[in-house]
């Protein structure tokens, strides 16, 4: 019934009519429309219902071994069933045949049936949740929040030792708890020393209270300019105690206040592992659930299923 080509660049008008309808207004794809049918690593795919666009979804490579599915995109105004897993079964038919595929994932809101349940028909297997947490509000909101922040009496500073914060995070056991993955928005990294020095310790997206050389505290962050609001996600945050957590969250809300443009619609996100302390930390400094903890959901394929599917997605019942 859906018929499913690359992207192109002629199709934004017609896939922005869908995105106005999606998420209040809010969608973040009119962003990432442009970087997304430029990427040749990967496929944005245009899901046809005849000649008309009515989706869409994008498979990315965060590495070039680890697939990761999103973007899933459905006209509301389109009845007929079947999007979700018609763009799945195509994807895991391109990477049926995939050498040295190591992971294929997304991730979805726990409230998200449609997906879930398509996605689970499939072979997706859930393989952690954690809990998104957020605060939204305009840019002057935040910068009064940061000028009643009490004095903390330590500073905070940029990390660039990638072994050290490596060391540290691990030490602390954060990553045990996000079960190896870098939670950035709605993509999550298989971490490694790699990826953490290129995306955020060389790039000085990650500060931390050092005390007599020891990191006491560490936070990475991914500041985003999103549709309609500027928006920064926290990455990882680890502290060996609550003061020097705090710290760094002051810290970061003082210097985005201090960046964003006057007027700006503001968000501060962290999708937190299952650890009282870090929900603790959420708690004291505004950080909310949208409506319920354990909300954010990752999925992975069990990579010895793919053979089932075959390239382009055009077959393998699994």
């Amino acid at each position: 019934m859906f018929r499913i080509r690359r992207m192109t660049a002629a199709d934004k008008p017609a896939m922005m009519e869908i995105s106005a309808l999606i998420l209040e207004g809010n969608d973040y794809l009119p962003t990432v429309f442009d970087a997304w049918v430029a990427d040749r690593n990967g496929e944005f795919a245009a899901v046809l219902l005849g000649d008309r666009l009515v989706g869409c979804g994008k498979l990315t490579f965060l590495t070039p071994a680890d697939a990761w599915l999103e973007g899933l995109r459905k006209d509301p105004r389109v009845t007929e069933k079947g999007l979700a897993e018609s763009l799945g079964r195509h994807f895991l038919g391109m990477l049926a045949d995939r050498p040295g595929l190591a992971s294929v994932r997304f991730s979805t809101y726990v409230k998200n049936a449609a997906s879930i349940d398509a996605n689970e028909r499939m072979g997706f297997m859930l393989r952690t949740r954690l809990s998104l947490k957020t605060w939204e509000g305009t840019r002057e909101q935040l910068a009064g929040r940061a000028e009643s922040a009490p004095a903390a009496g330590q500073g905070a500073e940029t990390l660039r030792d990638t072994a050290a914060v490596q060391a540290f995070f691990d030490g602390r056991g954060y990553f045990t708890a996000t079960e190896g993955l870098l939670v950035d928005g709605w993509k999550a990294y298989p971490c490694s020393p790699a990826l953490l020095a290129a995306r955020y310790v060389t790039a000085g997206r990650c500060r931390g209270v050092v005390v007599d050389g020891e990191i006491e505290a560490a936070l990475i962050e991914s500041p985003a300019v999103e549709h309609r609001r500027y928006a920064v996600r926290i990455v990882a945050l680890e502290s060996r105690d609550d003061r020097s957590a705090l710290l760094l969250l002051d810290d970061l809300r003082a210097r985005h206040a201090a960046a964003a443009p006057p007027g700006s619609n503001m968000a501060i996100e962290w999708i937190v592992p299952n650890v009282h302390r870090m929900k603790e930390w959420c708690a004291a400094w505004g950080l909310s659930s949208w409506e319920l903890e354990d909300d954010y959901l990752v999925y992975q394929f069990p990579l010895d299923r793919l053979p089932g599917f075959v390239a382009h997605g055009k077959g393998g019942s699994s």
